[in-house]
This record gives C-alpha cells, structure tokens and sequence, in this order.
C-alpha cells in the first residue's frame, strides 16, 4: 500500500510545483538540489545528495545526464516545453534516497555491464522499440532456470542486475521520450516458485525501484500465461493502485495480441508462442554486442 501511496505522490503536480521552460530546467534542479543538501544538518543525511552509488560513468554519462532523465519524465502534460522540475526534485530524492540504502552493494565491485552480464542472462530479459518509438521490456519467465537463478547467484547479485538493467533503460533515449511497455510471459508459473525466486525482501525493494523511483513513464503493462494465483492476487492488491495504474496492467490470452505491442520485428524470437523475429535487443547491441 506505501508503495503504491508513494509512487502516487511522487508522480502528481501540485499548485506550488516550480515549472521552468526546457531550457532552464537543468541550472532550476540543480539549484534545489543544491538548497536541498544544505538545508540538512548531519552530514551522513546530506551524503545521499553525492550519488555516490549512482552507476551513470559506467554508462558513459555524467551526472546532468541523469537530471536530465529526471527532467525529461516531468515535463508538463499540456505544454512539453515546460517541465515540471519541483516534481523531477521529488522523484530525484525518491532515486538518491533508494540508491543511498544499497551501500556498497552497487561499488564494490563497480557496477559495469561485464560484472551483471551473467546474472541479467539468467533472468531471460530483452529490449525493443516498438512501432510508437516506446523501448519494450521483455520477461520470458518460461526460459529462466529458476534452480539456477536460486543456485548460483546472491541476492546481491540479482540486485545489482536489476539495478544495472534499469539504468540501461533509464538513459535509453526512446525510453526517456515515449515511456516504457512491460511485457512478461508467466508461463503459468506456480506461486512457491515465484516468491522464492530471490528473497521477499529484495522483491519489495526492486518493486519501489521499478514504481516509484526510476524517471520512466510506463505506459503498459503487458502479461501472458497468468496462473489464477496472479489473477487472484492482482484483483487484492488493485484495492491499492490508482485507476490510472489498473489500467495500464493488461491480461492477455492471445498470442496473436503481441502483435498489436509493436509488430512481430520488435518481438524477440522466441518469446512465448508469439511469432516474433528479433535477434539480440537495443541493450545487448548497446552494451554486450
């Protein structure tokens, strides 16, 4: 419920929200962020403000590019010139906050694609753009080796790959300009093995990165192969979720409607029962080519 309560008040634009012109905006969030860091006392507080976990230089990007993405995610509805920067502040503590709780779990060693590439192959995930310039995140849950990703790997390890994977995403330009789909194939997956797939308490804190913390507009979500426990499970905790976030969360029952996301070439091959033709992804060309 706090999850979903946040992800709400992070995301809505108040009557004293700051708006400045595209232009300006970046020189405008720094300012705050500025005010904001020296506004705290403790200098432990005021550390979260250093983004010292943050991975951009892995990335090949600098701190403003990561304002940037902030930036970009509030721009005003009615008028894109404008951006909304009280609300790009808000999510942006949301993200140093988050990032700050994972200690050294993302530096030591230095979060770079050679260190995740074997636990992010694990969890079978892949990218597109699809027809509307959207980046598609694929989840085939059918082709993870569930023994395997309990066996072999940490929790660290999933955190850091998931972590590594949301910011490939995060600085992706079509992301950053369309929004994001979510496309995951369950695969009738039974419900011990979903929630041991790693720890309850990662889950929960890869959800609050996902929902509320990330700068990624996501504008669907897509499932196939749901099992009656999701169905169930879904219908519980929608008493939480807004009516804009039940509406982004689409069950489907046709293989056939994947192709409705963006056109069989943005589809991985392979995915599920879709006839899709895809061959590596946008972040496997980018980072693991």
């Amino acid at each position: 419920k706090d999850m979903f309560s946040k992800e709400k008040s992070d995301g809505s634009d108040l009557k004293t929200d700051k708006i400045a012109d595209e232009d300006a905006a970046l020189a405008v969030l720094k300012t705050l962020v500025e005010e904001k860091k020296q506004s705290i006392e403790k200098e432990d507080k005021r550390k979260k403000w250093d983004f010292a976990t943050s991975p951009h230089e892995n990335f090949g990007k600098t701190m403003d590019d990561t304002y940037l993405a902030f930036l970009s995610w509030a721009k005003v509805k009615q008028d894109t010139s404008k951006i909304n920067v009280s609300k790009a502040l808000r999510r942006l503590e949301s993200y140093a906050d988050w990032m700050h709780d994972t200690g050294t779990d993302l530096t030591e060693p230095a979060l770079t694609s050679n260190s995740v590439k074997r636990a992010v192959d694990s969890w079978a995930f892949k990218t597109s753009i699809d027809s509307e310039g959207r980046l598609v995140w694929w989840n085939d849950v059918g082709k993870i080796d569930i023994k395997k990703v309990k066996a072999d790997f940490t929790p660290e390890d999933h955190l850091r790959a998931f972590v590594w994977y949301s910011h490939a995403i995060m600085y992706d330009e079509s992301a950053q300009k369309n929004g994001m789909v979510f496309v995951q194939n369950l695969s009738k997956l039974g419900m011990i093995d979903c929630f041991t797939m790693m720890p309850a308490k990662l889950s929960t804190k890869l959800d609050r990165l996902t929902i509320g913390v990330l700068p990624i507009k996501m504008r669907c979500v897509y499932m196939f192969e749901s099992p009656t426990w999701v169905n169930i499970f879904m219908k519980i905790i929608g008493v939480f979720m807004s009516k804009k976030m039940k509406e982004r969360m689409i069950f489907l029952k046709n293989w056939d409607e994947t192709e409705k996301i963006g056109g069989v070439e943005a589809i991985p091959k392979g995915f599920g029962k879709a006839n899709g033709t895809l061959e590596g992804g946008c972040v496997v060309e980018k980072y693991f080519a």
